[in-house]
């Protein structure tokens, strides 16, 4: 694919039914990543702010072994390529990687929780709908962060070392969190798209509902690219350390 046609991929709005895009369950190991050149490696979970953190941060308590991001190697290294398409003043800010199963699914709570809480008139089902919008569903598909197939990621400027303005923070659950949202500046539009464009050209898949989320080897992946399977499977810490 050219890269107009992968941005033309990323403003389609196709329904999709991840599901049948099953996995080749691809052997690729976890690996540590470190920060790089052009790649800062700065965890959700040492943000005081970070409400995703704080569920990392729970795991972490009961699971010191866990104190790193991890990837696919695959992704890794298609990782450090993004970066590097980057324009010099920009480097890419690594949020997260691997999720451990039980913070997905307590997430997941989370999300529902708090969109019940802004709308107490919505019923349980409703409110987990919504959440599922935004948060994989174990129950239901292969969630990317589960499988090491999905990073969240952020983007300095070096020229003036503060965050590029996105228009909203990682892991807003609004409308604001959507790639193309339209409530935006030009110069927010702009910066999700010179980080879109960099993401791509790396061929990582980007996600509708989150300007922040990309992806290697997962269902949406393989929507993406056309690909008749994902590669990847759920993975966690026993395959990550042997």
């Amino acid at each position: 694919m050219t890269i107009e046609e992968k941005l033309a991929r990323a403003r389609s709005n196709e329904s999709v039914d991840f599901s049948k895009y099953q996995s080749s369950d691809q052997k690729d190991s976890l690996v540590r990543v470190e920060s790089a050149e052009r790649l800062l490696v700065e965890p959700c979970w040492t943000l005081d702010n970070d409400w995703e953190g704080q569920r990392y941060r729970d795991y972490m308590s009961l699971h010191p072994e866990y104190d790193a991001i991890y990837l696919r190697s695959e992704l890794a290294k298609r990782l450090l390529v993004a970066a590097n398409h980057l324009d010099s003043r920009y480097k890419l800010v690594l949020r997260a990687g691997h999720r451990p199963i039980d913070v997905q699914r307590k997430i997941l709570i989370d999300c529902a929780d708090d969109y019940k809480k802004d709308n107490p008139q919505v019923s349980d089902e409703e409110a987990l709908e919504h959440a599922r919008e935004f948060v994989s569903d174990p129950e239901t598909t292969l969630p990317p962060h589960v499988c090491g197939a999905a990073v969240d990621v952020d983007m300095i400027d070096t020229t003036t070392g503060k965050l590029v303005d996105f228009g909203s923070k990682l892991n807003d659950d609004t409308e604001k969190s959507y790639l193309f949202c339209e409530e935006l500046t030009d110069t927010q539009k702009s910066n999700r798209l010179i980080l879109l464009t960099a993401m791509l050209q790396a061929g990582l898949a980007s996600c509708m509902v989150e300007w922040w989320h990309y992806s290697y080897g997962d269902q949406l992946w393989a929507w993406f690219y056309g690909k008749e399977n994902s590669l990847y499977s759920l993975i966690d810490l026993d395959p990550m350390h042997s």
